[in-house]
């Protein structure tokens, strides 16, 4: 099947009427790859394969860069299910942790700026911080009608400070107080690095470009956005735009009140559309905010993949998100923001089928 065509026709006026599903595996896949714990009869199986079994577009996203930090040592060390890297700069040394949770997987409890006085090290680390583009980069296949290959950016400046540097708690306040000036200049030289690499990025084999930023309403207002991500996106797009690109951008949480600007920044696509729990607006109220010209992808809680939620919550999501997408040509049914790794395997099997029609 041609799902590469499909999927770019919903980025248009053109897009195929019947309901499309695709889930973003990719966590999922990582995580019981990792640990040998794939569903029976699969456990040897690629991420494309999965898609395959499932029916659906594999999306495969590739990162065609490396983090680095030129100029400091970074050390890591593991300990009692405790992760810590530090950074060590001529103005002191800045410390993260992460935990190992009960599910498996690392989730940070500390971020390397906590108080004004960091911020000295801070600045080294904003500048010692860079992408390079990968000389080896593999795993786009152009060519492959059956694959949706996709491109990852490195994540806009304000969503990296928030999700890397600064953290939600003590270093956020730094940016409402004390600290908001110096951090935001940091922004705008981080923003400067990130920007020489759209060109790179833009070139690469590929028709979609994905922004990670993981857009939180909780921390993301609409004056955020407009001081700290318009003029950035609007760039990035006319790059990618000119390259016969499309620019598709991750948001997390609540997005109901920032989804009316993605227009004005030139944002062809949004995935992890969600109402509640997860989010705050459905399918059909992200299209009525955000107007006719932006693609939609999300629509089925992922809380209801996990066997802690009744079926009938997801059979439910199911019925609405395929009511919505049905005459709305520039939408793709997803689980939004992508595939728990909890997920009960039958569950993801039968909202494929349920959607695609196989039942």
């Amino acid at each position: 099947m041609d799902y590469k065509n499909n999927i770019l026709s919903r980025f248009g006026d053109n897009g195929a009427k019947q309901p499309l599903f695709m889930p973003d595996i990719d966590l999922w896949y990582r995580w019981h790859t990792a640990r040998g714990t794939l569903p029976p009869g699969l456990e040897k199986s690629s991420l494309v394969e999965i898609a395959r079994e499932l029916n659906c577009p594999p999306w495969v996203v590739v990162t065609p860069w490396q983090l680095e930090f030129q100029g400091i040592e970074v050390t890591r060390e593991e300990v009692d299910q405790v992760r810590t890297i530090e950074y060590h700069t001529s103005a002191g040394t800045l410390t993260e942790k992460w935990s190992l949770g009960v599910d498996g997987d690392w989730w940070q409890s500390e971020y390397p700026v906590k108080k004004v006085e960091d911020l000295d090290a801070a600045e080294i680390l904003i500048n010692a911080k860079t992408y390079q583009m990968d000389s080896k980069i593999s795993g786009f296949e152009p060519n492959n009608p059956e694959i949706i290959d996709v491109a990852k950016l490195p994540m806009s400046a304000y969503a990296d400070m928030l999700h890397t540097v600064i953290g939600f708690s003590e270093g956020f306040m730094l940016l409402l107080g004390a600290g908001k000036e110096r951090l935001t200049e940091m922004l705008t030289i981080f923003e400067k690095k990130r920007q020489k690499y759209i060109h790179d990025i833009a070139s690469l084999p590929t028709s979609i470009i994905l922004a990670p930023d993981n857009l939180d309403g909780q921390y993301i207002s609409p004056k955020v956005f407009k001081d700290h991500f318009l003029e950035s996106y609007q760039e990035i797009a006319k790059v990618l735009h000119d390259h016969d690109k499309k620019l598709l951008v991750h948001v997390g949480g609540n997005c109901k009140h920032i989804l009316p600007l993605f227009a004005e920044a030139g944002i062809d696509g949004v995935l992890g559309v969600s109402g509640p729990p997860q989010s705050n607006a459905t399918l059909a109220e992200a299209r009525e905010i955000a107007g006719p010209g932006l693609t939609l992808w999300g629509g089925i809680t992922q809380d209801y993949l996990v066997s802690t939620h009744d079926e009938t919550f997801l059979e439910k999501a199911i019925e609405e998100a395929m009511t919505s997408a049905g005459p709305d040509q520039r939408t793709i049914i997803g689980i939004a923001d992508h595939v728990p790794v909890e997920t009960e395997f039958a569950r993801l099997k039968k909202v494929a089928a349920l959607i695609n029609g196989d039942v």
